[in-house]
């Protein structure tokens, strides 16, 4: 009965916002000062949605303002209503500025830590009216909420299929061999020579792993299977005790990640090193695809170009 009311009624925002304040504070005074403005205002916007719905929304007393049961179910419409009203407000806003609005952005977990420290900074800068927001998750995933229009920009490794997303490489970084420090390791450091090697890995789902063991045209069988791991820290970890070799991106060498632990060496390859890409991935149809296609990074771009 009710949503058909509210599909049938149109009610001022400001009323929803109203009802909504009156639910979380349970007092006129303190719903009054959250909405800013008086309480006799206020209790008049309550009184017209209650005239309106036909149906008391609060039990009043001189303790306690309590939602009714019609009241708690308004209160739920309320809040998704004026959920999806700033939504909207927010995207318009960026069909009227392409530089405001948020900028949903997704980055894998063996990025993130190295290059979001430089990238922030720059994305501040070119949309500086936009509330920046960023998340870790997996390739798969990242591709996934993109196409869904959860996430507008994604920062990846490639190559991975994007199917109909429009991609940009950035650059190229190579994969070091980091091995536990008593392990002879040939200085003239060879691809074929990995063969050889306990190699550890992430696990599966991680990009990284299908991107070492091609660009080292390893078979998926050459991974040591008695473990797994979930990031690049717990792999050097392991490497640390002895228990194999593991290939890290150039970007985490660069920010000193294997220092942290003692017992570790790393060892670049002597020529035709394993190397990933570093790039972004939007939707076509995105109205900052101008902005998205010439977006990049100096700094990073400088290892390797």
């Amino acid at each position: 009965m009710l949503r058909t009311l509210i599909n049938k009624m149109t009610y001022s925002m400001k009323h929803l916002q109203y009802l909504v304040a009156l639910a979380e504070e349970k007092s006129f005074s303190k719903a009054a000062l959250q909405s800013h403005v008086t309480q006799s205002t206020l209790s008049l916007g309550i009184k017209e949605l209650e005239r309106q719905m036909n149906t008391a929304l609060f039990e009043r007393s001189r303790k306690n303002i309590i939602p009714t049961a019609a009241g708690q179910k308004a209160v739920s419409y309320a809040k998704e209503i004026l959920k999806t009203s700033r939504s909207l407000a927010s995207e318009m806003q960026i069909f009227t500025n392409p530089d405001a609005g948020p900028l949903r952005i997704g980055v894998i977990p063996t990025i993130a830590p190295y290059l979001l420290p430089q990238a922030i900074p720059i994305l501040e800068d070119i949309f500086p009216a936009s509330h920046v927001q960023i998340a870790e998750d997996t390739t798969e995933t990242i591709l996934h909420k993109i196409k869904g229009g959860r996430l507008d920009l994604g920062i990846i490794a490639f190559p991975v299929n994007t199917h109909d997303l429009e991609q940009r490489i950035l650059f190229s970084e190579d994969f070091i061999l980091a091995a536990p420090d008593a392990m002879s390791v040939p200085d003239m450091l060879t691809i074929d020579m990995l063969d050889k090697l306990d190699i550890l890995l992430l696990r599966e789902g991680h990009c990284l792993k299908d991107h070492v063991l091609s660009a080292c045209h390893l078979p998926p069988e050459k991974q040591n299977r008695f473990f797994e791991a979930e990031s690049l820290h717990t792999l050097l970890a392991m490497v640390n005790q002895g228990y194999g070799c593991t290939l890290i991106p150039e970007m985490a060498v660069n920010a000193n990640l294997t220092t942290l632990f003692p017992h570790i060496k790393i060892h670049p390859f002597l020529h035709q090193s394993p190397s990933r890409q570093i790039g972004l991935v939007w939707r076509r149809a995105d109205v900052r695809h101008p902005i998205f296609s010439t977006l990049s990074f100096p700094e990073a771009a400088e290892r390797k170009t």
